[in-house]
């Protein structure tokens, strides 16, 4: 393997493991979209923290899988 590849691994690795542990300063760093609250839900919604700590299982599972 490619120590490029190995890199994108390792980067994937621990993107997941921010996202999977930090949603919510994520989520106040990221996308302004995101950050909009549509008319028909709360402000006070999970939404954006799931999304995010799905992406970040998302990322685990890819550097994970790259690694071994």
């Amino acid at each position: 393997m490619s120590t490029l590849w190995q890199i994108g691994y390792v980067t994937a690795v621990i993107l997941g493991l921010v996202y999977v542990f930090l949603p919510g300063r994520v989520h106040g760093f990221g996308f302004e979209f995101l950050r909009r609250s549509s008319p028909g839900r709360p402000d006070g919604s999970d939404a954006p923290v799931r999304l995010y700590r799905g992406l970040g299982v998302l990322f685990l599972f890819i550097g994970g899988t790259g690694l071994t």
